[in-house]
C-alpha cells in the first residue's frame, strides 16, 4: 500500500473521531465521561532485529523491523440508571513497518449490569493477576499478540460472595484474524490456518477482604482454537474442520474429535486445548504487599495434573506504599523444559500413555501455533514465529528457561521509569532438539516524562538491547508522543 493511501486512512480516522467527539458533546452529561488520545510513535534499530523488550507485550502494536505508527483512540464510559454501566471504544492505527498499513487496533462495546457483563468486539485486556506493566506474560493468553475479537459473557470482576470470598467467571468465543497473514507469510513448503475460531473459559476465586493483611487467589482457565480450514502447499491439501453450531458446542464441552483418532485409550479432543492453573498468595501492610505466584500451563491431561516438573511461571511480586523510586518490582523464573517427559506415549507401555509427554507446548498439528499474527498469544519468552526465516509459523525454540527481573518507579512528580531485564536459554523442541543450548541476553528501559507545563501531554522514550544466538545482536530507540483529550469530564 503506497504511503498516500495511508495518510487519507489515518484522516479518515480523525474525521471518524471528531464526529464521535461532536456526538459525545451533544449528548454530554453527568454520567457520561469520554476520553481519547492521538499518538504517534517510532521504532529503530541498529542489529539483525528490534530488541525483544521493544517488542515483546505491545499487544501487536510492534515489529521486529524499523517501524512507525500514527494511533488515534476514543472511548467512553456511561452510567445509566442505579446498575447499569456502557463502555465502548475505537482505536485506529496507520502504520508503516509493521504487517499491515492500517487495522483496528481496539474497536468494542461493554454493557454491564451490576456484577454481570457482555463485551462484543476486540479490547486490549491484560491477565489481572499479573503485573501488567512488569511480568513477561501470561503462560496462555498475554499482552504480546493483537486482540482477537469476541464475544464475552460473565462476571469480569470479583464479585463478594460473602466478605472474605470473591468468584469471577467468565466465557468468549472469538475469531482468528490473521488468516490472510498467515497465507502470505508461510512458504510452499509449510501450512496455515484460515477462518480459525476461539474460544476461552475461566473460573477465579478469592479468599480474604480484598485489601486485607493475607489475600489466596486460584483459578482455572481453559483456551482453544477450533474450526477452521488448513492448506498444506507443500501437498496442495486441503483440510476443512467446518463451522456450524456443533463446533461451538464441541468447543465449549470438550468431545471426542470426528476423526476417531486414539493413542491408546486416550480420547484425542477436538481442535487444539491448552489453559493454565494460577495460584496466588498477597501479603499485605503499612509498607508494602508482597505476592508470590505460580501459572502451571497445560495442554493434555499430564500437564493439567501438574506431570511437567517444574514448567510454568514461578513469581514474586513487590509493590511499596512509601519508596516511590522502586515502587513495583517481579522476578520471574519460566520454564518449558520438561513438558511432561521426552516421549509422547504411543506404542509404549501403559504407564508412557497414562502421563503422556513431549507435549510440544504452543504447536498443532492442524493450525500454526498458538500465535496470531505471528506473535505468541501465550509468552513471549517462547519465540514468536514471527522471527522465523524459513516461512514457518510453528514455535521452534519452546523448551525454555529464563529469568526475568523488572522494576518501577518515579524519578520525580514528572519522570517516571520501567526497567527490564531478561536472561534465558533455549533447547529447541522435543521434536527438534538443537545441538547447542541457545542463549539469550534482553534489557531496556523506557521513561515517561508528562511536563507539569504541557498539560495532558505524554513523551516516552526508550531504549533496549539483546546478545542473543536466537534474536541477534540489537541495539535500539523507540520515542512516542501522546496528546490525551477528556471529551466529556
Amino acid at each position: 500500500m503506497h504511503i498516500e493511501r495511508i495518510f487519507i486512512k489515518v484522516k479518515s480516522c480523525v474525521i471518524l473521531i471528531a464526529c464521535l467527539w461532536a456526538g459525545a458533546s451533544a449528548v454530554a452529561q453527568q454520567d457520561l465521561a469520554v476520553k481519547a488520545f492521538v499518538e504517534a510513535a517510532g521504532n529503530g534499530h541498529a542489529g539483525d532485529n528490534t530488541p525483544f523488550w521493544m517488542v515483546a507485550n505491545k499487544f501487536g502494536l510492534s515489529s521486529v523491523d524499523n517501524s512507525a505508527y500514527l494511533r488515534g483512540s476514543m472511548d467512553l464510559q456511561y452510567k445509566f440508571g442505579d446498575n447499569w454501566r456502557l463502555e465502548a471504544g475505537l482505536d485506529l492505527v496507520g502504520a508503516v513497518g509493521m504487517d499491515a498499513n492500517f487495522f483496528v487496533q481496539q474497536a468494542y462495546a461493554d454493557i454491564y449490569y451490576r456484577w454481570l457483563g457482555l463485551s462484543v468486539g476486540s479490547r486490549e485486556r491484560s491477565f489481572p493477576l499479573l503485573n501488567k506493566e512488569l511480568s513477561s506474560g501470561s503462560l496462555v493468553v498475554s499482552d504480546n499478540a493483537r486482540p482477537i475479537p469476541q464475544v464475552r459473557f460473565g462476571a469480569f470482576d470479583y464479585v463478594q460472595i460473602w466478605p472474605r470470598f470473591g468468584l469471577k467467571a467468565e466465557l468468549s468465543f472469538g475469531w482468528f484474524t490473521d488468516g490472510r497473514f498467515q497465507k502470505d507469510f508461510v512458504d510452499e513448503h509449510n501450512y496455515y490456518s484460515e477462518k480459525v475460531l476461539y474460544h476461552h473459559k475461566s473460573f477465579y476465586m478469592r479468599i480474604g477482604l480484598p485489601e486485607g493483611r493475607w489475600v489466596w487467589e486460584m483459578g482455572y482457565r481453559l483456551d482453544s482454537q477450533f474450526g477452521g480450514k488448513k492448506t498444506d502447499n507443500a501437498t496442495g491439501e486441503v483440510f476443512d474442520n467446518g463451522g456450524g453450531w456443533k463446533r461451538y458446542w464441541h468447543a465449549l464441552i470438550p468431545q471426542k474429535g470426528d476423526s476417531e483418532t486414539t493413542l491408546g485409550d486416550q480420547v484425542q479432543y477436538e481442535g487444539n486445548i491448552l489453559g493454565s492453573e494460577f495460584l496466588k498468595l498477597t501479603h499485605n501492610n503499612d509498607l508494602f504487599s508482597l505476592s508470590a505466584y505460580l501459572e502451571n500451563y497445560f495442554d493434555d491431561f499430564s500437564g493439567m495434573g501438574k506431570l511437567n516438573g517444574f514448567d510454568g511461571l514461578w513469581g514474586i511480586e513487590y509493590k511499596g506504599h512509601k519508596f516511590k523510586y522502586i515502587d513495583n518490582a517481579v522476578f520471574e523464573y519460566y520454564q518449558s523444559t520438561h513438558q511432561s517427559g521426552p516421549l509422547h506415549g504411543l506404542d509404549f507401555d501403559d504407564m508412557a500413555l497414562k502421563t503422556g509427554g513431549a507435549d510440544d507446548y504452543y504447536n498443532n498439528f492442524f493450525y500454526t501455533g498458538w500465535e496470531h499474527w505471528g506473535y505468541s498469544l501465550g509468552t513471549p519468552l517462547s519465540v514468536s514465529p514471527v522471527y522465523n526465516d524459513n516461512g514457518s509459523l510453528r514455535f521452534y525454540y519452546n523448551r525454555v528457561r529464563a529469568f526475568h527481573v523488572a522494576f518501577s518507579g518515579d524519578l520525580s512528580d514528572e519522570v517516571s521509569y520501567v526497567g527490564r531485564f531478561t536472561h534465558s536459554r533455549t533447547w529447541g523442541t522435543p521434536y527438534m532438539p538443537i545441538p547447542d543450548v541457545k542463549k539469550s541476553v534482553s534489557a531496556a528501559i523506557e521513561i515517561d516524562y508528562s511536563p507539569a507545563g504541557l498539560k495532558s501531554w505524554h513523551f516516552r522514550f526508550g531504549v533496549g538491547g539483546d546478545v542473543s544466538d536466537v534474536y541477534g545482536d540489537n541495539i535500539g530507540l523507540s520515542v512516542a508522543v501522546r496528546k490525551c483529550f477528556d471529551i466529556v469530564k
